[in-house]
């Protein structure tokens, strides 16, 4: 392909799919809190208010102005964290599969591991309550003892993310290999190719259906339920939402972005849930997000639901584990993501 082309069709692709993920994102969270409400036997949310309208509501809002170490970059942090989501989601597209190596499985786990930082980085730099200073620091841990550490409450959040980062989303990466063990390529495009091999030769009006979607095999559904629960670690959801869990911690990380930065940080949010069910679909089901091809995305789009909806009716039951939980559950997941890996290398 001439490379203007080429460079103009991955540009147009980029905007096309950033714009439909936005507007998209910011329904998924209305369909997840209402089917979970449901569950619970109660009315739920209008579908729009935990997408769109949270969002345009901190938009509205007044300034505020958060203390940090590095106010700057602390506040750069959310709009930092909006491009990592966006080029996560982008790569798993197919103009991005032949872009200096992206479109694999190091370009998904390296901007998935780049996100998780970012947590960790919050944590770490607020200095304040709700934008309001102290004359020192706050005694979470206890009575003014001799020996007491001080420090913020945000600060245990970011070493809960730290933890989670080392150890918790381990299954993941486990499982996120898994296709691309089964395609013996670590490239997207071959992932496709494997299971879903008409889409190369399809027309912009086709629909090209997987003929051998690895999650029909014994190793991709093993892998698909490992995903699954590594998915509501780096969505911070019950029962490991440890990070922001407001018995102790209030909103973790985060809980200092307010007004443009907290809608951004809800942008962010719903963003990433989007992204992570839509390569789970493309990677698992063989069904790429390809903007031009009306009826592939829009199938994209239908399936990306499976994730949210589970999620729902798990979160709708769920307690919120420790770490004295969550290590052994770990453990035992990542087991199941490497038996899954070894089975896949049989496909």
């Amino acid at each position: 392909m001439d490379p203007v082309l080429f460079i103009a069709g991955l540009i147009l692709s980029s905007i096309v799919a950033t714009i439909i993920a936005i507007f998209y994102s910011l329904v998924l969270p209305g369909i997840e809190r209402k089917l979970q409400a449901r569950v619970q036997q109660r009315i739920g949310p209008p579908v729009l208010t935990p997408g769109w309208w949270a969002v345009l509501k901190f938009w509205y809002k007044g300034k505020a102005e958060p203390i940090a170490q590095m106010p700057l970059f602390y506040k750069s942090l959310i709009w930092l964290g909006i491009a990592v989501v966006l080029l996560l989601f982008l790569f798993s597209t197919p103009y991005w599969w032949v872009v200096l190596g992206w479109g694999s499985v190091l370009g998904i786990a390296g901007f998935l591991k780049l996100e998780e930082v970012l947590y960790v980085l919050m944590g770490s730099q607020s200095q304040s309550i709700l934008t309001t200073p102290m004359p020192m620091n706050d005694l979470v841990k206890g009575a003014k003892v001799k020996g007491v550490l001080r420090e913020f409450v945000e600060q245990h959040s970011a070493e809960r993310a730290l933890k989670m980062m080392a150890v918790g989303s381990l299954p993941l990466y486990i499982a996120l290999l898994v296709p691309f063990v089964a395609a013996r390529s670590g490239m997207i495009s071959d992932v496709i190719r494997a299971q879903n091999p008409v889409y190369f030769n399809s027309s912009w009006l086709s629909l090209p259906l997987p003929s051998n979607p690895v999650i029909l095999t014994v190793p991709g559904f093993l892998a698909a339920v490992v995903y699954f629960v590594g998915y509501l670690m780096l969505l911070n959801e019950k029962p490991f939402s440890i990070l922001k869990a407001k018995v102790d911690v209030i909103e973790g990380g985060v809980l200092e972005y307010a007004s443009k930065l907290r809608a951004g940080y809800y942008l962010m949010r719903n963003l990433l849930l989007f992204a992570l069910s839509s390569i789970f679909v493309t990677l698992f089901i063989g069904i790429p997000f390809d903007p031009f091809m009306p009826l592939c995305f829009i199938l994209n789009m239908i399936l990306s639901l499976i994730l949210p909806i589970a999620m729902a009716i798990l979160v709708a039951f769920s307690p919120i584990l420790t770490f004295r939980q969550i290590y052994p559950a770990t453990v035992g997941l990542s087991a199941l993501g490497v038996l899954a890996l070894i089975l896949s290398v049989s496909l």
